[in-house]
């Protein structure tokens, strides 16, 4: 039954970066369904072995989805507030169920060689978008389903990942797939257009230029092999317009809005000021500064979300959680730390930029790195892992 629900998980792990590809009417994501059956058989195994991990960032998070279903009371939009407040939920029993099975280092590279098969859907669904010429917006691709922007970034957290399992895997054909996977899943960020993507996805390959040193020669050429193929991939796939829009990020930081990203920022940074301390409910910052803008917008940025949702003390929770989860990162191994610095500094530019609070990959994140800071626990393997 153990064995059943590390897999379940390892499929719902596989789902999450093309989850938006395949959506049921009226109930969802493939990925919600898979996160659903997940934490149903994942319980189901709790109960039956008599046996709970905990780690503190359960208990932060506990107290940041409660507060979140506590924002009922005073939300200015409830409905938003009970759905928003439900997804939390879910989210963080997910990071539980996957903390359970995810008790080794051998377990922790399956659940990110998912992820990274489940970002070769991703990427190849949106090069196959732009040859069919399939446009999100104004020469912007992504795959069906996602907003280029956040789909940039579920791609960019799987290029490190990649390169990790490619240098501690011995098997050619599953280091051909992880490696295979950085020039590709590359293009495919270009491809969307975003600014902040590309330099998540510049943040995820400066991980794998300091790691390359750690190789020896031979694996050091294929890697330089790497990036000669990324390039072509880039130079006779990317049409210059895109070029031309990511050559307008210094203009847009120095004298620009960001795509009016800072009008709505002093629209929330207003919503905050009127209600600092309890913020006005779990999901609600969309109602919140229509009156202000004119129009329902999105906040583009996980810490303004959160404390204009949510207050002060949502924000004192949401920084908590991350603290924990990251102050396991200096307890790992060198080549293990210095991939979640990697990851940890990308999720950061998309907690700067995105909605990414209520995010699967998001959660997913932080899930893996506290499993991955855990030594192991002597579980049982599964069949044909060697831990390493």
């Amino acid at each position: 039954m153990s064995y059943l629900a590390f897999w379940i998980t390892w499929v719902f792990v596989f789902i999450v970066p093309w989850e938006n590809v395949i959506v049921f009417p009226g109930v969802g994501t493939v990925a919600k369904i898979g996160g659903i059956v997940a934490i149903v058989i994942g319980s189901l195994v709790i109960l039956t072995r008599g046996k709970l991990r905990w780690h503190p960032f359960h208990t932060v998070s506990f107290l940041f989805v409660f507060w979140s279903w506590a924002s009922l009371f005073w939300s200015i939009d409830p409905e938003s507030t009970l759905t928003r407040s439900t997804t939390y939920t879910g989210l963080w029993l997910i990071t539980l169920v996957i903390y359970q099975f995810a008790n080794t280092e051998a377990r922790c590279q399956h659940l990110m060689r998912a992820y990274v098969f489940g970002a070769w859907v991703t990427a190849l669904a949106t090069i196959e978008s732009y040859l069919q010429g399939i446009q999100v917006v104004y020469h912007r691709y992504a795959a069906s389903g996602f907003d280029p922007n956040e789909m940039s970034f579920y791609l960019g957290f799987a290029i490190p990942m990649a390169w990790y399992l490619g240098a501690k895997t011995q098997r050619l054909s599953m280091r051909a797939l992880s490696w295979g996977l950085i020039p590709i899943a590359t293009v495919a960020v270009l491809l969307t257009g975003s600014r902040s993507g590309a330099l998540g996805c510049g943040l995820a390959l400066v991980y794998v230029v300091l790691s390359i040193s750690r190789l020896n020669w031979k694996w050091r050429l294929a890697g330089i092999g790497l990036a000669i193929a990324a390039a072509i991939l880039a130079v006779n796939l990317v049409p210059p317009t895109i070029y031309a829009r990511l050559a307008t990020l210094p203009h847009e930081v120095l004298h620009g809005t960001l795509n009016e990203r800072t009008v709505i920022w002093r629209a929330g940074i207003k919503v905050f000021a009127e209600t600092p301390l309890l913020g006005v409910g779990a999901g609600a910052f969309r109602y919140a500064v229509a009156p202000i803008l004119g129009t329902e917008r999105a906040p583009h940025n996980v810490f303004l979300s959160v404390t204009a949702e949510k207050g002060l003390i949502g924000l004192i929770l949401w920084l908590g959680m991350m603290a924990v989860a990251f102050k396991g990162i200096f307890k790992m191994s060198s080549n293990k730390r210095l991939l979640w610095l990697a990851l940890f500094a990308i999720l950061f530019l998309a907690f700067l930029t995105l909605n990414f609070e209520w995010r699967k990959a998001s959660w997913l994140i932080m899930a893996l790195a506290i499993a991955h800071a855990r030594k192991a626990t002597g579980a049982v393997p599964i069949k044909g892992e060697v831990s390493s």
